[in-house]
């Protein structure tokens, strides 16, 4: 059935596309109060989900994920770094934030005050929130921000009116909606933020592929951890139960995988008192958070930005994989892996077999036999490959649209995260980490990302702001390297 013509169309300042916690914080940057000038413009939010951080709450119930790791400064309301901690101690739930498990020196804001401290004086914003503490934070934050929720899957965007246009102009983007892929909607806005996450495939090693199919004789016996999330298939403790034979004995369960994932994956099972192999291209590594350490470091961050600004493009790519190259897994998670695999007659074994993606898979009715070895069931943690944004109709819309430019498959956005010159396109998240760097995926390229562009839209938003003349502005605002007045014209900087 040939989808139907847009129905009417809704006009509003910005439309946010994508609704995890880089738009969440972009529209709390957008429309929260700053003390100053009242809200005068309007935003509108399309996403599949019902609403903010749908996908990301199903992704910690499905691997029953009970904590994040990143500090409690860290969080979608970009402008307040307090906010998280003040909500647990409005709420009376600051026993929710648990000490992080690296001895950090380091403060994220000036702020001291005695009512941010635990019992012991240590800063409740460097602990760790609970993800239930974390959901309901932000479901505050989305009740308090006037918005336009839109359910459904952005496609496409074009000129208002259909023209040509030029800088300055406004936007049209057109959605399938939710429950009706049929039907397309539209809406017009003067500002569009593309705050979605990267765009993949399951990553799959090859001799599993052809079991997760459903032609397989092994069909139901391998599951991609994608498929909890993507397919809403309940808890993967639930999944081991259904696809192990259901007479509730103990079942044989190999998990492939060196991240997160991949440890909780392990950890739900043991703890459900399965059979538990873990088995990793290379050995486990831990890190407190994401990215290194110094990227949250505020002695150390200015210097690893301003080093990453200065190289060229096709150098942030390769210095992206560096940083976040492999899985880690939270100390925490690593330590009681460990400590259940020494332990006597323990039903978990850790391994590392660098030729995963050679392994000899064969399959019966009842157990798939890997490397020789039986198990009931499979679970792939192997996450999601990276394709060019431009396999997307949504972002290649964009690129025809604007001729905006990439490098690598990432948009090449400016240090406004403009996707393209004079136009009031943005980028968000780890699509824009040729600007963001390695951490812009997560939360503290979160809330950098959404500070830039409440700066750049702060004339459309706000009553009572006039727009200053553009003419003699420079190429980079106040949110760019502040490193770059110290250069001469010939480093790298200059052109980037």
């Amino acid at each position: 059935m040939a989808p139907q013509a847009p129905r009417a169309v809704l006009r509003c300042s910005v439309v946010i596309v994508g609704g995890g916690p880089h738009a969440l914080a972009a529209l709390a940057a957008l429309v929260g109060g700053d003390g100053k000038s009242p809200v005068r413009g309007t935003v509108a939010v399309i996403d599949p989900g019902s609403h903010f951080l749908d996908a990301w709450y199903g992704r910690f119930r499905a691997l029953e994920i009970d904590r994040l790791r990143s500090p409690a400064y860290v969080h979608p309301s970009a402008f307040e770094p307090t906010a998280l901690v003040e909500f647990a101690i409005r709420e009376g739930r600051t026993a929710e934030l648990e000490a992080a498990p690296v001895a950090v020196q380091w403060m994220p804001t000036t702020d001291h005050r005695p009512e941010h401290a635990d019992s012991s004086g240590a800063s409740l914003l460097k602990a760790l929130p609970s993800s239930a503490l974390f959901r309901d934070f932000c479901a505050s934050l989305e009740a308090e921000l006037p918005h336009k929720w839109l359910r459904g899957t952005a496609t496409r965007v074009a000129r208002a009116g259909g023209g040509g246009g030029g800088g300055g102009s406004s936007f049209r983007v057109q959605y399938s909606a939710a429950g009706e892929p049929h039907e397309l909607r539209e809406v017009e806005a003067a500002a569009l933020i593309l705050a979605t996450g990267p765009v993949g495939a399951w990553s799959i090693p090859p001799p599993f592929a052809p079991l997760l199919s459903a032609a397989s004789s092994a069909c139901g016996r391998v599951l991609h951890s994608e498929q909890l999330l993507t397919q809403g298939r309940g808890t993967l403790r639930e999944e081991v139960a259904r696809r192990s034979g259901g007479d509730g004995g103990p079942a044989s369960v190999l998990v492939i995988g060196g991240g997160i994932s991949a440890a909780q994956a392990a950890l739900t099972a043991s703890r459900a008192g399965h059979r538990v192999v873990l088995r990793s291209r290379r050995p486990l590594q831990s890190r407190p958070f994401d990215i290194a350490v110094g990227w949250l470091d505020v002695r150390h961050a200015d210097r690893l930005r301003f080093e990453y600004l200065c190289l060229p493009p096709t150098r942030r790519l390769q210095a992206i994989r560096d940083a976040t190259a492999g899985g880690s897994v939270p100390a925490p998670y690593l330590e009681e892996l460990q400590r259940l695999a020494a332990s006597p007659g323990s039903s978990l074994r850790i391994e590392v077999d660098e030729a995963v993606d050679r392994s000899v898979c064969t399959s019966t009715a009842d157990s798939v036999q890997v490397n020789g070895e039986d198990f009931d069931l499979v679970v792939l943690c192997t996450g999601v490959a990276p394709e060019p944004l431009t396999s997307s109709a949504l972002f290649r819309s964009v690129e025809e649209l604007l001729g905006a430019p990439t490098v690598g498959g990432l948009p090449r956005v400016d240090s406004s995260l403009r996707w393209s010159r004079g136009e009031d396109v943005f980028v968000l998240g780890a699509n824009a980490g040729l600007e963001l760097g390695p951490g812009g995926g997560n939360l503290v390229g979160g809330m950098r990302g959404a500070r830039v562009v409440s700066n750049e839209l702060h004339v459309l938003m706000r009553e009572g702001v006039c727009a200053p003349p553009r003419s003699g502005w420079p190429d980079r605002t106040a949110f760019a390297n502040k490193y770059a007045a110290l250069l001469d014209g010939r480093e790298p900087e200059v052109d980037v």
